[in-house]
């Protein structure tokens, strides 16, 4: 159970790493155009801040169905985790004081 939570987190993990990356490219290639155009300053920050805002609405466009599916499945494997649990036989650690360690 636990791996099958810990690949669909890693996924999650891939995909934002994927979108990021595209970001970033974007960015900095929106930041030298700018710089090449001979916008500087406040308003070079303010044009990217809006191109960021765009991006940011793409992004969930195209992949915000992806997105919901995998946390839907991620929060699913978690609460099945939370209900099932550890069988109630099996004995929790003692420590050292000899009391039940809680978890």
């Amino acid at each position: 159970m636990q791996s099958v939570f810990n690949i669909i987190c890693g996924f999650i993990l891939g995909l934002l790493g994927i979108i990021l990356t595209g970001f970033v490219f974007i960015e900095m290639t929106a930041r030298s155009l700018l710089t090449n155009v001979g916008i500087h300053g406040a308003v070079q920050t303010i044009v990217l801040s809006v191109i960021l805002l765009g991006l940011i609405v793409v992004s969930f466009r195209i992949f915000g169905r992806l997105f919901a599916v995998l946390l839907t499945a991620a929060l699913l494997i978690f609460l099945v985790h939370a209900v099932i649990g550890l069988p109630h036989s099996i004995q929790m650690p003692l420590s050292d004081s000899g009391a039940i360690t809680s978890f």
